[in-house]
């Protein structure tokens, strides 16, 4: 833990001499990738069509653009459509990726990872979490044969699941030096974004966002605008991608004490969390669920859960549902 942003490999945001030194083995690991998804579209790998439409929602950068908030408001926005919606997610960092696990509406499990529950909290609907995406989808349509559509969190280079639609959510900052793996943080070339069906920047105009209202971690029902902490000397943690920008959006509500930071998908330990919890203390939902087993009711009482909510423009609303008639259809 520190009170300071630290950013893991930090070769991977600038050309410095360690990022120009494994520039070769970058341009090494594009041809494998641009090799590997031209096997999958001449048909050489195998890929499996679902009975159903498939939508992924994913990024050709390593984490922290926001693939969650964005896959529960396209949930949102096509259950109001009258879609019956399940959810395919890897479960990272779980320990329990190889297996394919089952959450009925709003069920959480401590063998399937923060952003799992996250979701699972905040769609109410089933999901299956698991590295192998077919198998994953096979069993909820099995397990829910009511589903009438899929979407995948993540999973946009899980190319042997075919996919009806691709949406990319991107941030300007997350491109880094613009370097693909390992000299710097693409998963595949830049080019790649120009074949989705989608591309979303979180800094443009197809998306606004604001942080939500809060509610308390011992008693959920318990809710506050972040208005009502102005004034006070209040803390806030994040173990998330680019964290700052978590802070940046709290600062211009409320003052912000002391910040305290974690690696993103962090497992905590109650011994961590025990020197952030003298103030009233800011949290992301996604780290919430993992923090909730590790405190009693009295300290969680201090705890503070901020939901970033994301609202979709009225033109991208438009290009989607076309998309999804059209492929459904078409």
């Amino acid at each position: 833990m520190t009170s300071e942003s630290h950013q893991q490999g930090w070769w991977l945001w600038s050309k410095n001499p360690l990022a120009l030194a494994l520039w070769p083995l970058s341009l090494v690991f594009c041809l494998l990738v641009f090799i590997r998804r031209k096997l999958y579209q001449w048909q050489i790998l195998s890929s499996q069509q679902m009975p159903v439409p498939v939508i992924v929602v994913g990024n050709i950068t390593m984490g922290g653009n926001g693939k969650t908030p964005l896959v529960h408001s396209v949930l949102k926005l096509l259950r109001q459509k009258g879609y019956r919606i399940g959810i395919l997610t890897r479960g990272y960092k779980s320990d329990h990726e190889r297996e394919i696990q089952l959450l009925q509406s709003s069920q959480i499990s401590d063998k399937t990872g923060d952003e799992a529950n996250m979701l699972s909290e905040l769609c109410g609907c089933p999901i299956a979490v698991g590295a192998d995406r077919i198998k994953s989808a096979k069993a909820l349509l099995q397990q829910f044969p009511e589903l009438d559509l899929l979407i995948a969190d993540d999973g946009l280079q899980h190319y042997a699941l075919r996919r009806d639609i691709e949406i990319i959510v991107e941030r300007k900052q997350a491109y880094g030096n613009g370097f693909c793996l390992p000299a710097g943080p693409l998963r595949e070339p830049d080019s790649r974004r120009f074949s989705a069906d989608l591309v979303i920047q979180r800094e443009g105009n197809d998306i606004s966002e604001r942080l939500g209202e809060c509610w308390n971690l011992a008693s959920p029902e318990s809710r506050r605008d972040l208005s009502n902490f102005a004034g006070q000397k209040v803390a806030a943690m994040a173990g998330i991608g680019f964290p700052e920008l978590f802070f940046d959006a709290l600062r211009s509500e409320v003052e912000l004490k002391r910040t305290y930071v974690f690696s993103d998908h962090h497992e905590f330990s109650r011994f961590e969390l025990e020197p952030c919890l003298g103030l009233p203390l800011l949290v992301t939902h996604k780290d919430a669920v993992k923090i909730r087993a590790l405190l009693d009711e009295t300290e969680q009482q201090n705890i503070w859960v901020v939901p970033l909510e994301l609202t979709l423009s009225d033109d991208l609303q438009y290009r989607l549902l076309n998309l999804l008639e059209s492929k459904h259809h078409g």
